[in-house]
């Protein structure tokens, strides 16, 4: 039994991890070819938890491969297949600085195993971690750029939130350029109600020396309908303007892309901005999911050295170190 166990361990692991790679690899980049291409397709929680995926075989690969020149050129295939789904000049292009770093953060891995004085599976990780991420980055951003560009309006487009701290922020910036609105900068919980009366302060006024009390009222009702007409729903007048802003700016700034992807053609800049967004909004992402991938991927290989399926030696070394001569 153990002579049948040493041979699947020096047989049959290497293979299946590489082809794993493969596997994964190219399942990533159909999710992401789905992600934007397919009406209703998911377009976070699928597409994170499968690149996900692919960094951890990715990190098992660099640790149990045994021959660096069959897992690099596996690496390769693995990243170029992405052309499959978008086989552009400038993707093929940034795909190649993409692997420079992917093999890179390989290597790291597998030269921190080499030369740790105490076995270290997650220190080991850590070296080539980020290299390793920032490849996928690259490669995901890429193929999104290629399939927006490629494909016109008919592509899943992002929807983007503004936080209402983001309206109050800028709304006190205004109310510091524009005196006319500097209740911005003090009131933070402001109704809907309360923004018409401030807005229309000048009105009020006018209406108080020789305008019926119904003013106020009129000013008010006519008011609600025109920011009802902008938010895109019926407003009663005790909801935060700031709320009402963001949906507003939120709603202007998803049709803006829209319109601007589906009638603008081949010169639009709106892939290009879509791009950005998705390059920056994944890095914080990015670094997140690769550091749970980095403690998953230790404690694996943790398992399987415990369990026998890989070994750690003691070696004998001698090291060289420096003194000031004489």
């Amino acid at each position: 039994m153990k002579k049948y166990g040493d041979t699947v361990r020096k047989d049959l692991i290497e293979p299946a991890l590489l082809a794993g790679l493969v596997l994964s690899a190219f399942l990533a980049w159909f999710v992401l070819y789905r992600a934007v291409i397919v009406p209703g397709s998911s377009v976070w929680a699928v597409p994170i938890t499968a690149f996900s995926i692919l960094l951890v075989v990715i990190f098992m690969s660099a640790v149990l491969a045994g021959r660096p020149a069959r897992l690099a050129v596996t690496l390769a295939a693995s990243l170029l297949s992405s052309l499959f789904f978008a086989p552009t000049p400038l993707h093929f292009f940034l795909l190649l600085p993409a692997l420079t770093l992917a093999i890179y953060g390989v290597r790291n891995i597998r030269h921190g195993l080499r030369c740790s004085i105490k076995l270290s599976f997650f220190d080991s990780l850590m070296h080539g971690r980020s290299y390793l991420v920032y490849a996928l980055v690259i490669v995901i951003t890429s193929q999104y750029y290629a399939l927006v560009g490629r494909t016109a309006g008919d592509v899943n487009l992002p929807i983007f939130k503004i936080d209402r701290e983001v309206t109050l922020s800028l709304g006190k910036l205004y109310g510091h350029v524009n005196p006319k609105y500097s209740f911005f900068s003090s009131a933070r919980e402001m109704t809907v109600d309360k923004f018409i009366l401030h807005n229309q302060r000048a009105a009020l006024d006018a209406g108080a020396a020789g305008r019926p009390d119904g003013t106020a009222g009129a000013i008010l009702a006519e008011g609600r309908r025109q920011l009802s007409e902008l938010a895109g729903r019926e407003l009663s007048g005790s909801e935060q303007v700031s709320d009402v802003f963001a949906d507003f700016v939120t709603a202007k700034i998803n049709d803006y892309f829209s319109a601007g992807l589906g009638g603008s053609g081949g010169a639009s800049p709106i892939p290009l901005l879509l791009t950005c967004v998705l390059f920056l909004t994944l890095l914080p992402l990015s670094a997140i999911f690769g550091y749970a991938g980095t403690v998953f991927s230790s404690v694996l290989c943790g398992f399987l050295l415990k369990k026998g399926f890989i070994r750690s030696k003691s070696l004998r070394v001698q090291a060289e170190s420096l003194e000031l001569g004489q």
